[in-house]
């Protein structure tokens, strides 16, 4: 970010302000200083598909996640697209701003109990981390003492721990496996039956704080959802559901597969 402007390459989200027959014009989410027409997606950045009514793809008061093109500081301009953004990252990047605006929240309603400007704590979390909510997490999980050295005072430090352990959980990450797997035995569906029952008995002893479900999409494919706290954790009890459905059926006439998704 330069002189209060979003770099190049950055995702931003924004409000639509105003449609013309060449593209719309947007007011940016934490850049509201800049005006409310100072970022443009032009009709040719709309959509990956063939704009013929453009208020068909945009309208007024529309929130969207574009992606910054090109920032002209001297004319106060910034070019910015829809289609290049994926919707993996459209929806990280509302995850993420759902997460700030949840997190400012939070220390809105602590520096108001104890009447401190708002402002001073943002700066000081945003300075340390670069995000709001990424301090209120770090704080969840350390004390008052690590928001004291940081320059909060003790009464206001205490309020929002207090608040962060209580409103703040930590995020899950969903991993998807498909399992193709035919047991070509004469007991093959209680085979399965018997691992899948297991399996899950045996994996809340295993791995705390984190969840499996396995679902019958169409014998002989099966969903593997995996709920935990973060990526490694969820690839690594990945790997052990094809191991450990590996090594139950070894001694079986069994084909299996499997596809990350």
């Amino acid at each position: 970010m330069e002189d209060g402007y979003p770099a190049v390459g950055e995702l931003v989200i924004g409000s639509c302000t105003n449609v013309t027959n060449h593209g719309a014009y947007f007011e940016i989410f934490d850049y509201e200083t800049l005006g409310g027409e100072v970022g443009f997606v032009h009709i040719s950045e709309l959509s990956r598909t063939w704009v013929r009514h453009i208020r068909s793809h945009i309208r007024e008061g529309q929130r969207a996640v574009t992606k910054i093109l090109r920032v002209d500081i001297d004319r106060g301009e910034i070019d910015m697209s829809i289609k290049q953004v994926s919707e993996p990252q459209r929806r990280q990047k509302l995850n993420e701003f759902k997460q700030e605006n949840r997190a400012r929240g939070i220390i809105a309603v602590a520096c108001e109990k104890i009447e401190i400007p708002v402002e001073d704590v943002e700066r000081i979390l945003f300075r340390k981390f670069g995000s709001i909510y990424d301090g209120l997490m770090t704080v969840r999980d350390k004390s008052t003492n690590f928001l004291v050295k940081l320059g909060i005072s003790k009464e206001a430090a205490k309020e929002i721990y207090q608040l962060a352990v209580k409103e703040l959980e930590p995020p899950m990450v969903l991993l998807t496996g498909i399992v193709n797997i035919t047991c070509y035995e004469a007991d093959g569906s209680v085979l399965l039956s018997d691992f899948f029952s297991s399996y899950g008995t045996a994996f809340g002893k295993k791995y705390k704080g984190s969840k499996i479900n396995i679902q019958i999409i169409s014998p002989p494919m099966y969903r593997c959802v995996i709920e935990s706290t973060e990526w490694r954790e969820a690839e690594k009890i990945w790997k052990d559901v094809q191991g450990e459905m590996s090594q139950f059926f070894d001694t079986t006439d069994t084909e299996m597969s499997f596809e990350r998704k």
